[in-house]
């Protein structure tokens, strides 16, 4: 194995000690793909699209489930191009508006809309015919460890260089989403009007940062959001085809503390 390795340094101020059952030492987090195949799921969604809240209960149903984590790694990208429609989304963003027009460009989506699915960097339009997610195991290669310590956060990705498609993988990017749990929206105005959302794996934060050679990833993680109940984090590497090459994700204890 050949270890490629890049560290950031991610500014998340803790206050107590952490949920044993996640975390092996205090103040510790460590989440590490190992031979699991979790599949990315990224839906794009909008407060201001009368179509979306179905999806986004959809999504919400995974909170729960055995899976969760080990099987999907959900996020949920709010974009902005709904905005003029009478509500502004609280957690819509530009930048991912144009992740979504991204991969419309580079063909792994038809068209972009919303709710739009992404399953492993590709478009996925099972959902609106009742289907559940593709059950074939997502074919990653590798090993993605991530380490949360007090305020740093550091990547670790294992890549075996006995097969030589497998060690061309340069440059690549690195991901990581902050993620709100359990948010509560009352809609005052727009196609939503007068409907109070409940809202899952919302991206409340998205970096990304290109490692090649030995460069490092910095980064600074924080949230606004104070209605959250409760905070996850995703990560995930790819190659210059949005494809996940690994994802890991996990839910924070309650006793983190975001500024």
């Amino acid at each position: 194995m050949l270890r490629k390795t890049i560290s950031g340094l991610c500014f998340i101020l803790l206050s107590a000690s952490v949920h044993s059952a996640i975390i092996p030492l205090k103040n510790t987090i460590h989440l590490s793909s190992k031979n699991l195949q979790s599949t990315l799921l990224e839906v794009y969604s909008s407060q201001g699209c009368s179509s979306c809240p179905p999806a986004q209960n959809w999504i919400n149903n995974f909170e729960g489930n055995p899976g969760l984590w080990r099987k999907v790694v959900p996020v949920v990208f709010h974009v902005d191009y709904w905005d003029g429609l009478g509500w502004n989304d609280p957690f819509a963003s530009k930048a991912f508006s144009r992740r979504q027009q991204e991969y419309s460009r580079n063909g792994n989506v038809n068209t972009v809309y919303t709710p739009g699915f992404v399953v492993e960097g590709r478009e996925w339009t099972g959902w609106f015919n009742g289907k559940s997610l593709p059950q074939n195991a997502p074919r990653h290669i590798g090993q993605l460890d991530v380490n949360v310590h007090n305020s740093k956060l550091e990547f670790t990705y294992w890549v075996d260089t006995s097969d030589t498609e497998k060690s061309q993988l340069t440059p690549l990017t690195y991901n990581v989403a902050l993620l709100g749990l359990g948010m509560n929206t009352q809609v005052r105005s727009g196609e939503n009007a007068g409907k109070k959302l409940t809202e899952s794996f919302v991206v409340l934060q998205h970096q990304q940062g290109k490692y090649i050679g030995g460069q490092s990833l910095n980064m600074t993680l924080h949230s606004n959001h104070t209605q959250a109940k409760r905070f996850a984090i995703a990560a995930w590497v790819t190659d210059g085809s949005l494809t996940p090459l690994q994802v890991v994700g996990g839910e924070l204890p309650l006793n983190f503390k975001l500024n």
